[in-house]
């Protein structure tokens, strides 16, 4: 088994990482800021390092890993309103680990979590392949997409992973703005099979040097339209009450036949989704 570094592992996304990493026999370094809820992570196959992407104390949390999990970043909406401190983050903090990475060791293999949004507003309409222009359009896309550069650019052992909108399978108010238009394509992916295509990149030869669309597969490919209604009928409410922003937003759908038959992780279909908001909707109603 892998010793696994994982930075931001004390986020919601991280934490489950960790978790699926160490019930696959993996030892896990947890890396984050000094701030975040480390509560239940501490345990015989985690070791907490507390500190900054940007100085020296990620450097501490590499030592003995062969695997580098990035995933800490800052994320929309506070990416495209705070743009200082996501560059600082998102794109210094990214620099500062390869460069920690190819001093302490450059044997590691590291995996980077990126966006489908580097790709822009998908103005056609059209089905995303990996050979598609990257065209980020907001700043956080821009880091994002600058992240990978410096990735790809280093001499570091790596696999890029691009990952679509996350589902979570739990109850939510829907928004007060649908993020794309209600014709337009989108391809979401359910929560633990993004944690799944993450830790089955570890150690996975067929993953080196590679770079991926992550996004849910066939039964995702919907419209925006559907997936309201589909939501708006659990909640029984009315489709009139949809209200979607008024351009297009950084969805589409993907080719993904690649990265699942090489990590294996479509493993929860729309409906399967679906079924699970009904079921949590259900059990905080009492039913």
């Amino acid at each position: 088994m892998s010793k696994v570094l994982v930075t931001g592992g004390a986020g919601s996304m991280g934490r489950l990482v960790s978790e699926n990493l160490i019930n696959k026999g993996h030892h896990v370094n947890v890396f984050d800021l000094p701030q975040s809820n480390y509560d239940g992570l501490e345990t015989s196959k985690t070791k907490i390092f507390k500190g900054d992407l940007n100085d020296s104390s990620i450097e501490e949390s590499i030592m003995g890993v062969d695997t580098v999990i990035h995933l800490a970043a800052i994320l929309p909406p506070t990416a495209n309103i705070n743009l200082e401190l996501t560059k600082k983050v998102n794109v210094e903090g990214t620099r500062n680990l390869l460069s920690s990475i190819e001093k302490i060791n450059p044997e590691i293999h590291m995996i980077f979590s990126s966006s489908v949004s580097i790709y822009g507003k998908n103005l056609d309409n059209s089905t995303i392949y990996l050979d598609k222009t990257a065209n980020p359009d907001d700043h956080y896309a821009k880091t994002k997409y600058d992240s990978e550069v410096l990735v790809e650019k280093s001499k570091i052992n790596h696999t890029i992973l691009r990952i679509s909108g996350v589902s979570i399978p739990v109850f939510q108010e829907p928004p007060s703005e649908w993020p794309f238009l209600p014709d337009q394509k989108i391809e979401f992916i359910h929560r633990d099979d993004v944690v799944t295509s993450i830790c089955n990149s570890v150690n996975n030869q067929d993953a080196y040097e590679q770079t991926f669309n992550i996004s849910g597969g066939k039964t995702w490919q919907i419209t925006g339209e559907k997936y309201v209604k589909d939501y708006f009928e659990i909640l029984e409410v009315e489709m009139e009450n949809a209200v979607y922003q008024k351009e297009e937003g950084h969805f589409s759908w993907y080719e993904s036949s690649k990265s699942n038959k090489i990590l294996q992780y479509q493993n929860n279909n729309y409906q399967n989704y679906l079924a699970q908001i009904r079921q949590d909707l259900n059990n905080l109603m009492g039913e």
